[in-house]
Parts: C-alpha cells; sequence; structure tokens
C-alpha cells in the first residue's frame, strides 16, 4: 500500500472478528440455543492454541456417574454484528462462516457438526417471524437482499421499525437495514461414558478484527501513559513494556515517526467463561499464544504468561476457574511501499 492509501484508511475497520468458545453443554428451546451448566462431567484439561492463522483446543472429558450421558454439546461464536463493533462499518461486521474451516476429532476421529443459526431481537427468538416474512437470518449471504427490503412501501418499513427488525440508522435516509443479530453455533450430539476420559480437539481459522493504524502513537497517550480506560487497557491489558516495544519500531531516536514502517493491529478472541459450566475447575489448563513473527507485537490479560521462544508465550493453571474470555491485540509493523 502506499502511504498516502495507508493514512487515508488509519483506523478503518479491515474484518469481522468471530470470537470461539469453549465447549459448553446446550439445550435447543423454543428460545433457541440455551447454554446449560452440568455437575457430573468435568473439564479434565484443556490445551489452548492461539495465533492468528490457526486456533487449536484439545479437551479431555470425564463423566463421574455410573451411567453413559449423552448431551447436545454447542461451540458458541459471538452475536453478529459483533458487540462494540462500529455501526458506521456495520458490513464490516458479517463474517463468511464457511471460512472458518472447523474441525472437530472426538478420540481422534472426525465428528460430525451442525451449524445452528438464531436470529435474535433484544435477545429474543425471531426465526418464526423472518420465515413469515420470507427473509433470511443470515442475511449478509444473500446479494439481493438490501434492496428487497429498501423496495418495501414506506408503511411497511415504518411498521417493521417500530416491530424492532429494521433499522433506519447508519443508511441513506428513506432505506432501511436488518436491526436482529445472528447467534451461531456448532453443535454436535456427544456420548460420554461413566469414568473412561474422552478427548475433543477443535481446530479452525479465526476471522481478524483490525486497523490500518494505531492509537497507541505517542500523539494519543497523556504523560507517556494510555487513558487506563482505554480499551487497549482494559480488553487487552496493554503496559509499559508493550508501549517501550512499540515505540522502538514507530519512532527513531530523534522522536520522529519511522516512515519506513506503518503499524497495523490486528485482533482475535476466545471465550473461555462457557468452559466453567461444567463440573468443578479445569483441572489444567495451558494456553500457548504465537505471534507468529518475531517483531510483531501482541498482548492480553492473563496472569502468569511467559515467553517460551521468539514468538510464542504459555501459561500453565492448575484448578484453573475462568473469570473472563481472552482477547488478543496484535500489532505488526509493515514496511511502506518505497521503504525496505
Amino acid at each position: 500500500m502506499k502511504r498516502a492509501t495507508l493514512s487515508a484508511m488509519t483506523l478503518a475497520v479491515l474484518a469481522p472478528l468471530p470470537v470461539a468458545a469453549n465447549d459448553t453443554q446446550a439445550n435447543v428451546t423454543m428460545g433457541g440455543l440455551i447454554f446449560e451448566p452440568n455437575d457430573q462431567i468435568s473439564m479434565d484439561s484443556e490445551d489452548l492454541f492461539l495465533s492468528l492463522d490457526r486456533v487449536r483446543v484439545r479437551y479431555t472429558y470425564t463423566n463421574h456417574g455410573d451411567k453413559p450421558v449423552t448431551l447436545l454439546v454447542a461451540f458458541p461464536l459471538p452475536d453478529v454484528p459483533l458487540e462494540g463493533a462500529d455501526p458506521e462499518w456495520v458490513e464490516a461486521a458479517y463474517p463468511d462462516l464457511d471460512l472458518i474451516d472447523m474441525k472437530t476429532l472426538v478420540n481422534g476421529k472426525p465428528a460430525g457438526l451442525m451449524r445452528i443459526d438464531i436470529a435474535k431481537v433484544n435477545g429474543q427468538d425471531v426465526d418464526k417471524r423472518l420465515k413469515e416474512l420470507g427473509w433470511p437470518v443470515v442475511h449478509w449471504k444473500d446479494p439481493d437482499f438490501a434492496a428487497r427490503l429498501n423496495a418495501l412501501s414506506a408503511d411497511d418499513k415504518s411498521a417493521l421499525v417500530a416491530e424492532g427488525l429494521l433499522t433506519t440508522e447508519f443508511v441513506t435516509e428513506g432505506d432501511v437495514r436488518p436491526a436482529w443479530t445472528v447467534s451461531t453455533s456448532f453443535v454436535r450430539t456427544q456420548t460420554f461414558p461413566p469414568g473412561v476420559p474422552i478427548t475433543v480437539e477443535h481446530s479452525y481459522s479465526p476471522m481478524q478484527g483490525g486497523t490500518v493504524g494505531s492509537a497507541l502513537g505517542r500523539d494519543f497517550r497523556e504523560n507517556g501513559r494510555l487513558d487506563p480506560e482505554s480499551e487497549y487497557v482494559t480488553k487487552y491489558c496493554v503496559d509499559d513494556a508493550f508501549l517501550r516495544g512499540f515505540d522502538r519500531k514507530r519512532y527513531l531516536p530523534s522522536g520522529k515517526e519511522n516512515e519506513l514502517f506503518f503499524p497495523i493491529e490486528s485482533w482475535i478472541g476466545y471465550a473461555l467463561t462457557p468452559g466453567a459450566n461444567w463440573k468443578g475447575p479445569i483441572k489444567r489448563f495451558r494456553l500457548t499464544v504465537d505471534k507468529g513473527d518475531p517483531d510483531r507485537l501482541v498482548s492480553l490479560c492473563m496472569d502468569g504468561i511467559r515467553k517460551v521462544s521468539p514468538t510464542r508465550f504459555e501459561v500453565i493453571k492448575t484448578d484453573f476457574e475462568p473469570a473472563r474470555d481472552i482477547d488478543l491485540l496484535f500489532v505488526t509493523f509493515t514496511p511502506m511501499e518505497g521503504g525496505q
């Protein structure tokens, strides 16, 4: 990219960010897919690998009862549009779920998965209403749907906006767009034999969120520090060491910006908290984060994590009860055209 183009695109959303989650017991009801706690099956171990290119997780479970238990097990993605996504970039929150390339093994053998998409307005399932209207739940896959909506009469638009299915926000005057969110989960039926550990493995390609540019620069800091209420601190736990690494790449010894490189942020995440739905804590939890490039920066909120190689970080915990999800910030310094 040329420098002028990069500057013009600073802080523009590049891509959506589905965040996958720990396995959790689920139940399909009229209200959608409900995640339920289980007091009979424990998660004995979780080995989680996170990178920009691939996510892998390996679980071991044990049924502590005296009979087999068959459950609907869900691997949920976040609602779309994503919570907190800039509404002015709403289309950037529509992922191509086919690119996730989700694969699951149970005791080393491929397991069949079914994808469930549930439309919601204010947390209420509206799938039945969409079927009545002949509208697709995953509306962004229908290239003609926006035109169909905007061909509605003004009275129909007003009624559907009042119903909560459509909105007039962030569109051209007179137009409408869908107002429902879509909750997606990959689900499978799983039988847990009594007293026999089973192993479940998932792997998929995460879809990244990101910006061309960064608000981590010195111009955005007060007295050399970030606002402690900023998302960089509260969500990604960016600290002084991270900022020093950023400054070494972004600035010359003179204090001027290094015009040979431009920072690009990428974000991925993983929802750990559904793992708390099983019996007791996770007995052994191991997290590995691979930033891919030794010069790339990465930050996340996880105490005890340590560097184990030029690109990898690791933490191991016992009797782990996840209280928050994992969000990762990566900063890559990309050479400018005409630079290096």
